[in-house]
């Protein structure tokens, strides 16, 4: 069970420069994490598609959520926000496709809580 008073907040981007599947987020050992918001930019005038995945580190198992989402130029997706989280635990990964390089970039804020049985 996470240790709820003892958390930390992590923000991180991360451009998307190549077609593969990029780890975007890894919650770390002895931690649990509550997605609070996912960002999936396009900076580019053009049409641009991506591919969500999660990792599952307890069953080592990826699922995809979005697979060729079409991200139109100029505009972001809010994937999950406050209203709608993403819950992880240790060694959770959240993974990022962009089927054309240098167009997107990937915002991921968490809280992360300390948990000592993970």
């Amino acid at each position: 069970m996470p240790v709820l008073g003892n958390s930390k907040f992590f923000t991180e981007s991360v451009d998307l420069t190549t077609t593969s599947d990029t780890d975007i987020y890894v919650v770390p050992n002895n931690f649990s994490s509550h997605v609070a918001h996912l960002l999936i930019s396009n900076n580019d005038s053009s049409t641009r598609n991506y591919t969500l995945k999660w990792y599952h580190a307890d069953d080592a198992t990826t699922h995809t959520i979005l697979s060729g989402h079409s991200l139109a130029g100029g505009t972001f997706d809010s994937v999950f926000t406050v209203d709608k989280p993403l819950y992880l635990h240790a060694g959770d990964k959240v993974i990022v496709a962009a089927n054309t390089a240098n167009t997107l970039i990937v915002t991921i804020s968490t809280e992360e809580f300390y948990d000592p049985n993970r």
